[in-house]
């Protein structure tokens, strides 16, 4: 089982709006026990980590604060994605926390990311408790490159496991690369023809540096060792309407290192309203080098972004420079 879904569904909640809930400091404690806990396990789970700061180009490059996102949903549909790292069960209700915690602005930040499943397949309202927990934090830094553009470099690693019953858990260590991209800053004319909109995404290259368990294909075979990424959200009626594609590829480092091995495919529709986001997104994840498993669902979805707590920087702001008489 695996899934993108976390990456275009944490971006559009924070796009679409914050709220201002007061001191974070009683989260510091969560987000440094997260990210202690990740590394061990022999089977593989989903790629549900998404870009730090909702994937955003622009943002403070100083100061520290703590935001990030809640997202709550329910699978309509729901024929073979699973709700535990072994592929057992079905995938009923995504609770996704995501937080974001800058130490310097966007240049140095530890984003964290939860991910708890529920199970459809169990009897009553046990169907409503938690099956998978799914943790991943790291490092991140995001350097701008232009109006338009921005560089993230970022080092994570996850663990995925079963709560309900014993079984395979996962882990990895990976390092990525991605470029953000915003193209209304850059082409003239757009965001008027958009409806006061944007043209947003980003490309991403990784390497699993470390994996003793994380699968290549959707039927938990292979290793993956290289990431391949792609994403486009088209947002509409000043950023109310958005239509999101999300492209993640892998490769087996057990058959061939650079030909994809797994192709997952996420299409999505979101609607902001004041408080919060609404979203149907559609998942499609297939094998590439030969038959198999193929998972898929749709998801219903409810996401808010947040900033919980921010303090800016303590360096003094340059003078104005004068003119000469």
């Amino acid at each position: 089982m695996r899934s993108n879904l976390g990456c275009n569904l944490v971006r559009a909640s924070i796009v679409g709006g914050r709220a201002r809930l007061g001191s974070g400091a009683r989260w510091l404690g969560l987000g440094s026990a997260l990210a202690l806990s990740l590394l061990s396990g022999n089977a593989r789970a989903l790629d549900k980590q998404g870009s730090a700061h909702g994937g955003k180009v622009a943002g403070d490059s100083d100061g520290m604060a703590l935001s990030g996102s809640l997202l709550i949903g329910v699978a309509a549909f729901n024929p073979t994605y699973a709700a535990r790292p072994d592929n057992t069960g079905h995938a009923l209700l995504r609770v996704t926390p995501h937080f974001d915690f800058d130490l310097i602005g966007r240049r140095l930040s530890i984003p964290i990311d939860v991910n708890v499943f529920s199970d459809r397949d169990r009897r009553g309202l046990r169907k409503l408790l938690p099956t998978e927990l799914d943790l991943i934090s790291g490092l991140t830094s995001t350097v701008a490159t232009g109006r338009a553009s921005a560089l993230e470099f970022g080092v994570r690693a996850e663990r995925d496991l079963p709560v309900d019953r014993g079984g395979i858990t996962q882990s990895y260590v990976d390092a990525r690369l991605r470029l953000l991209y915003a193209l209304a800053p850059a082409i003239r004319g757009l965001s008027d023809a958009l409806g006061d909109g944007d043209v947003t995404g980003a490309c991403t290259l990784g390497w699993f540096a470390y994996n003793p368990s994380y699968a290549a294909r959707p039927d938990n075979t292979g290793r993956a060792l290289v990431r391949y990424g792609a994403s486009l959200a088209i947002d509409v009626l000043k950023h109310r309407l958005s239509l999101g594609v999300d492209l993640v590829s892998f490769t087996d480092r057990e058959a061939n290192a650079v030909r994809p091995s797994e192709l997952d495919v996420t299409s999505s529709l979101s609607y902001h309203l004041p408080f919060g986001q609404v979203q149907a997104a559609y998942e499609r994840d297939l094998p590439l080098d030969r038959g198999g498993l193929t998972q898929h669902f749709l998801l219903l979805s409810w996401a808010q972004g947040f900033e919980l707590w921010s303090r800016p920087s303590a360096r003094p702001a340059l003078p104005e420079p004068t003119q000469a008489l």
